[in-house]
């Protein structure tokens, strides 16, 4: 049975990516505001206000005109967008650009302005030609016009600028930014520790996956209520981010006493595992699609190289700016001064070793992307705060200049 907290995020996820919900919210407020506007709005003047209702009528009509040629222009827009961002760059980085309330915000206007002039022709139909149209439904219908079209100026201009290779590059190196802080901001509770010695105890129970998906979040402070009720000791070894499968052992936890089964469902409801990863507060997975970009960049069909090591500057600036967040092993103390509760996340070492081997895979025989790659071994060595990440930036470091000994220099010069 899924927990509360996955049908929660469920809930939060199909919000989050759903476009046709803008669309049916802004239709529905559309509908609502012409309802407002007619009948509760101030009479018409004939000395200052002098539109009839054909005239309205016929405006309107114009107006709807303008609105689904302006609609048709932003689909044809978007459907080449969509092909040319998911075969240039990367599928996960057309998800993310959906994912944005922009394109929210552009189909809540489209319907509120379709809703809004077509249920105010409909409430004057019944009016007389001669008669004076309500100068409130006009003036709403004017400036819901104006706003559109300066919303599809708006939305073409990004969305051509979302073509250019470094403005995607930079765009997603603020999503990694992001997401690292708000990462930051949902543990700031936790303890950020280098490294633990974790042993386990013989007697040790293990914890199970109650469903398949990805671990979107973990709970550490009911764990941690949990563990202090029970004198127990929880240790997660799969992070956020992570794919899991039902029945997969994922922990163990240690008790002085037997613990209920029932008591073992409390752990399962601090647990939020998803179909989907959230880029919204996945650092890891905002990491891969930057990945994606070079790893496209640098396959045969494409063969640029140069956006390969573009990406992988972007990635040793990334790597350095997260070595001073809160990024890794998380803990909760017990009273005993033992930590009571561990979850073991990827640290930002982990990330740069498996970012930077992808790249080194597919980009070893191009000068540009190994001296890329070795700058970032190197600035992540420096950059590191545990021993650890120091020592998989430094053999990263070492495996990117083995490689670069192997390859052939052409232009006479050292490298």
């Amino acid at each position: 049975m899924p927990s509360i907290r996955g049908v929660l995020n469920d809930i939060e996820t199909a919000l989050e990516e759903d476009q046709g919900l803008a669309a049916m919210l802004g239709a529905l407020g559309g509908l609502a505001g012409a309802f407002l506007a007619e009948r509760y709005g101030p009479e018409p003047e004939p000395d200052t206000f002098a539109i009839t209702i054909a005239q309205a009528r016929s405006s309107l009509l114009s107006a709807l005109a303008l609105v689904f040629t302006g609609l048709s222009i932003v689909l044809a827009l978007t459907a080449l967008t969509t092909g040319n961002m998911a075969s240039k760059f990367s599928p996960r980085l057309l998800r993310m650009r959906l994912r944005s309330s922009g394109n929210k915000w552009v189909l809540g206007v489209f319907a509120a302005t379709v809703g809004f002039i077509m249920a105010s022709q409909v409430l004057l139909r019944d009016q007389a030609g001669d008669e004076i149209a309500p100068p409130l439904v006009m003036a709403i219908s004017v400036l819901l016009l104006i706003v559109t079209g300066v919303m599809i100026v708006w939305y073409i201009n990004g969305t051509l600028q979302s073509l250019r290779v470094d403005r995607a590059i930079q765009w997603i190196g603020w999503r990694v930014e992001r997401a690292a802080k708000r990462h930051e901001r949902r543990l700031r509770s936790d303890e950020i520790v280098d490294a633990i010695e974790l042993e386990r105890p013989p007697d040790a129970i293990d914890l199970i996956a109650p469903a398949d998906g990805y671990m979107v979040s973990i709970d550490t402070g009911r764990l941690e209520q949990f563990a202090t009720a029970a004198m127990a000791h929880v240790v997660l070894t799969v992070g956020t981010g992570r794919p899991v499968v039902t029945g997969e052992r994922i922990g163990w936890l240690s008790a002085p006493t037997t613990i209920p089964d029932r008591d073992l469902d409390k752990i399962s409801d601090c647990l939020t595992i998803a179909g989907a990863r959230d880029p919204e507060s996945d650092v890891g997975y905002t990491i891969d699609v930057l990945v994606d970009i070079g790893l496209m960049a640098l396959s045969p069909a494409v063969n640029d190289p140069r956006t390969g090591a573009e990406c992988t500057e972007m990635l040793t600036v990334l790597c350095t700016k997260l070595a001073r967040r809160d990024i890794g092993v998380r803990t909760r103390t017990g009273g005993d001064g033992a930590p009571s509760v561990v979850v073991i996340e990827d640290t930002v070492g982990d990330f740069l070793d498996a970012a930077g081997r992808q790249l080194l895979l597919y980009g070893a025989d191009d000068r540009a992307v190994t001296v890329a790659l070795l700058r970032l071994g190197r600035e992540g060595e420096r950059a590191a705060r545990s021993d650890r990440d120091r020592r998989l930036a430094k053999a990263f470091a070492d495996d990117v200049e083995a490689v670069r000994s192997r390859v052939p220099v052409t232009d006479g010069r050292s490298w």
